[in-house]
């Protein structure tokens, strides 16, 4: 009796402890994921700014050169800062007015270097103009732009990327400029034609200023999400240890400890409930900002220029595919929870029936894969059809993801069989991918883990789903190699409980 109460015991702390830790997991993926989506938002928001800004000081640039070159350049008096540009070899560079005041010609690339020059160190915003043809080194590019001015030469004309001057960061664009007709004035003799790229115009807007404003924005989500998650959290522990009390008190005796089992359970199911809602909770922001992105397309249909801009696709398509993201994490982590529960009554199973339901419920992502699927004969199982049903698809989309071959030209093979073993049922899903490492095969069966990224829309649950489901009916599951040369998991049902 004794040794019975203490595997009772065991027992129920197991499951507490496993339903505390699921809706801890949840709860931190829950507020983990909105975090990061606000995070996620306001750098991508940064960065937009940042964009527009260094193109709107572009077109700034590039109408001024137009207008200087429109005039064949402007007579400006001699002094200090502005001498006589010994680059420029043409008639009357140098004049005199009749009152005597000395003025020198200033063409486009000397008024441009000389605003740059001023602009940037009233403003912080260095500009460069620069070619691979110079007539003043002092117009010589760095390596980055000398990269940037090749890459126009193969029909690329605007370049912007984040990089780092001196240790700080910033935005770096650099844009092409062609060759007009007042431009042949002086750079005819260079073998310039009207419409030839010149060089390029750099610009460098530094991000510090925007990336603070994006650190002010974090600290102030962090103390009211911190209050909320640590909330949570709190009531999860909160509820745990009163559930551990319960069991404690009920040690005394076996009748006691029938007695709480009913109570004990309930506790459980508001743990397991509390995991359920606060993921039910998650995938409904998920929708409507999903919903509401489409909506804003949509809309966005009666302005085809905006619509067409790709500072206005890219928003749009991030938003899209991050909430598809995190509406297949919750769905997933949801799913985990309830893997070790039927769905339905368990009993003996067709497993070819239900595989054919799987490939035809995953018909999208087979022709997505272009994928061949061949199965054999399958014995039958011992358990709902629901959860053999998520077995199948789980492991079916696993290698569509992750089990295409080496050669993009190859058609995916995905092989499904299966045998019975004395009282067991033995089944195996091969693909001809790249397989997996023997020493990371049992660690992709671990929660968040996956080889792959999480491209795709894989969660990296899928295989911990898997295990749970397997393991729930006492079976086992494991990695091999397949006979080509791929992965091939394998899995085993009983027939008893």
């Amino acid at each position: 009796m004794g040794k019975t109460t203490t595997q009772n015991e065991g027992s129920n702390f197991s499951a507490l402890y496993r339903a505390t830790a699921a809706a801890v997991l949840v709860w931190i993926a829950s507020i983990g994921g909105f975090l990061f989506w606000d995070i996620h938002v306001a750098k991508e928001h940064a960065e937009n700014l940042a964009r527009q800004e260094v193109r709107v000081r572009f077109n700034k640039d590039m109408a001024f050169r137009s207008w200087v070159t429109s005039h064949g350049g402007v007579y400006v008096p001699v002094d200090e800062h502005t001498r006589p540009n010994p680059y420029l070899n043409v008639p009357e560079r140098d004049i005199e007015t009749r009152s005597g005041k000395k003025l020198t010609l200033m063409n486009p690339a000397y008024v441009m270097r000389q605003v740059m020059v001023d602009f940037a160190g009233q403003y912080g915003v260095p500009g460069h103009l620069t070619s691979l043809k110079l007539m003043n080194p002092a117009n010589a590019p760095d390596e980055w732009e000398r990269g940037a001015l090749l890459r126009f030469e193969q029909g690329e004309r605007e370049i912007a990327e984040f990089a780092e001057i001196n240790g700080q960061p910033y935005l770096r664009q650099i844009g092409a400029f062609v060759v007009e007709p007042g431009c042949l004035k002086c750079h005819a003799e260079q073998g310039y034609k009207v419409g030839d790229v010149r060089g390029g115009i750099s610009i460098s807007v530094p991000m510090q200023p925007f990336l603070d404003n994006v650190y002010r924005d974090i600290r102030k989500l962090l103390l009211p999400i911190g209050a909320i998650w640590v909330l949570g959290l709190a009531l999860i522990l909160t509820l745990m240890l009163q559930v551990r009390r319960r069991i404690e008190v009920q040690q005394a005796s076996e009748f006691s400890l029938r007695k709480s089992s009913a109570e004990i359970s309930r506790a459980n199911a508001d743990l397991t409930r509390f995991a359920d809602v606060a993921a039910h909770h998650l995938m409904e922001p998920t929708r409507r900002l999903s919903s509401y992105t489409q909506l804003l397309e949509r809309g966005l249909a009666a302005y085809p220029e905006v619509k067409a801009d790709q500072d206005v696709q890219e928003p749009l398509q991030y938003l899209q595919r991050d909430a598809g993201r995190l509406r297949t994490l919750v769905r997933d982590i949801q799913l985990y929870l309830a893997a070790d529960q039927p769905r339905g009554e368990v009993r003996r199973e067709d497993a070819n029936l239900v595989l054919a339901n799987a490939t035809q419920r995953l018909s999208a992502q087979v022709q997505q894969a272009r994928a061949v699927i061949s199965a054999e004969p399958l014995p039958p199982a011992i358990i709902d059809s629901q959860r053999l049903m998520d077995l199948f698809v789980i492991l079916l989309d696993n290698a569509f993801k992750h089990g295409r071959p080496l050669n993009e030209q190859a058609v995916p093979q995905i092989g499904v069989s299966g045998e019975r073993d004395g009282t067991l049922s033995r089944y195996r899903v091969s693909d001809t991918g790249p397989g997996i490492p023997a020493e990371y095969r049992e660690r992709v069966f671990g929660i968040f883990e996956t080889l792959h990224g999480a491209g795709g829309g894989s969660s990296g649950i899928g295989l911990a789903i898997a295990r749970r489901i397997v393991e729930s009916r006492h079976g086992k599951i494991w990695i091999e190699d397949s006979a080509q040369g791929g992965t091939m998991v394998v899995f085993e049902l009983p027939d008893g409980e």
